[in-house]
């Protein structure tokens, strides 16, 4: 279902996703993509990167179950 673009209103099918670092309130950085309006490149959201979230994570799983910390 396609929606507006709060800004141009052009109607919607896709959007561009382009990486981002993200820092939080601690000091920490990681990977996270804008999903911007194809058409005007206005930021309509901000997400931690899915990918880059999962091989974290994996990779976590990993060192943990070989005795790291």
């Amino acid at each position: 279902m396609a929606g507006k673009c709060p800004k141009c209103q052009n109607m919607i099918a896709s959007v561009r996703a382009e990486p981002v670092n993200i820092t939080n309130m601690a000091g920490g950085t990681f990977s996270g993509a804008t999903y911007t309006c194809p058409h005007c490149q206005t930021i309509l959201g901000v997400s931690v990167d899915p990918y880059a979230f999962k091989n974290e994570i994996a990779l976590e799983l990993v060192k943990r179950m070989r005795g790291g910390r």
